[in-house]
């Protein structure tokens, strides 16, 4: 599963601590406790990028809140704390593809118990929601509203570190990817973590003509059509040529196995498991948090192995890290 170095003396990358899992997957589990699906994806988008040394100055292109890079360089929140406190729009959650998470609450402040081992420079999102939200951080040096269907608004060679999850969800995507080669430093790196179109068949949507398109409307809330650049790896590789990208690392690190398990996961329910924690006293909530993190944890540890694949015969990864360079 694992592909090997294009240029292993390039750039500064380093191997994760396998005994780090439990904890990493723990925090963000803690975070995501309603999503538990999302919560193990992001562990192992955290084990992938644990390889590579953010280098400065660095951006985080397409942050959102900023949760996830914060959890990924060492930040840990209050137990009490969890992204599900500041949503909005849950009855236009099902029938109209709401993002329940654009939006930000009055009083909105993350309660931190360890501050990140380093800071990013500038994080960059479309919705300023999401950047208001990031801004509670203190983790980011600056922040900057920007839709990367436009030109970034950054000088040449601006960045040691460029790094982005999100550059599927970019329409003018043959635009963009020239865009993130412009702005990195020569000899920094540009790193990518990219779903890929086998995705399409790891999901329950190959079975319409049994289940029905309400079914899969219900547990896909329109997901696909947000990633407009969805494409195969060898798409993916000759659009970075293109754009005068290299590959010095290509490390597939989500599985079927893992896509078949997200595919559905509490995605359909999270708007209403959110209406009924908020009934909850914030005692009670806290002691159910508390047991469902533990349980959560315990049966996600297993497929936070990136290698795990149950489905033999289906050896495509969803997911792949990019480490490139210009």
């Amino acid at each position: 599963m694992r592909d090997a170095l294009t240029n292993p003396s390039a750039g500064s990358v380093r191997t994760a601590d396998p005994t780090s899992r439990a904890e990493m997957l723990r925090r963000f589990v803690h975070v995501y406790w309603l999503r538990p699906e999302n919560a193990f994806w992001m562990t192992l988008r955290s084990q992938a990028l644990s390889r590579f040394e953010l280098g400065s100055p660095s951006i985080d292109v397409s942050c959102g809140d900023g949760i996830f890079t914060f959890l990924h360089c060492g930040g840990q929140f209050s137990p009490d704390f969890d992204v599900f406190q500041s949503v909005a729009d849950l009855e236009k959650v099902r029938d109209h593809h709401a993002d329940m998470f654009d939006a930000v609450c009055d009083g909105y402040a993350p309660k931190m118990i360890a501050a990140p081992s380093c800071r990013v420079d500038v994080g960059a999102d479309m919705k300023r929601s999401m950047l208001m939200k990031a801004g509670k951080l203190n983790f980011y040096g600056e922040l900057v509203e920007h839709d990367n269907n436009q030109p970034l608004p950054f000088e040449d060679d601006s960045f040691e570190t460029v790094y982005c999850n999100s550059a599927y969800w970019v329409e003018c995507i043959d635009g963009f990817l020239p865009e993130l080669s412009r702005i990195v430093r020569p000899g920094g790196r540009v790193v990518l973590q990219v779903k890929l179109d086998a995705m399409r068949g790891y999901t329950l949507s190959q079975y319409e003509s049994t289940l029905g398109k309400r079914f899969l409307d219900i547990i896909g809330r329109g997901r696909l059509d947000c990633w407009p650049s969805l494409c195969d790896r060898g798409t993916s590789e000759k659009r970075f040529a293109k754009a005068g990208l290299s590959i010095v690392e290509a490390t597939p690190f989500v599985t079927a196995t893992h896509s078949h398990i997200w595919d559905i996961g509490l995605r359909p329910i999270a708007p209403l498991l959110v209406k009924m924690t908020d009934a909850l006293s914030p005692e009670t909530r806290a002691s159910i948090k508390s047991e469902w993190v533990d349980l959560f944890c315990e049966l996600l540890e297993p497929m936070c192995d990136p290698d795990l694949n149950l489905l033999s015969n289906l050896s495509e990864p969803a997911e792949i890290q990019y480490v490139l360079s210009c």
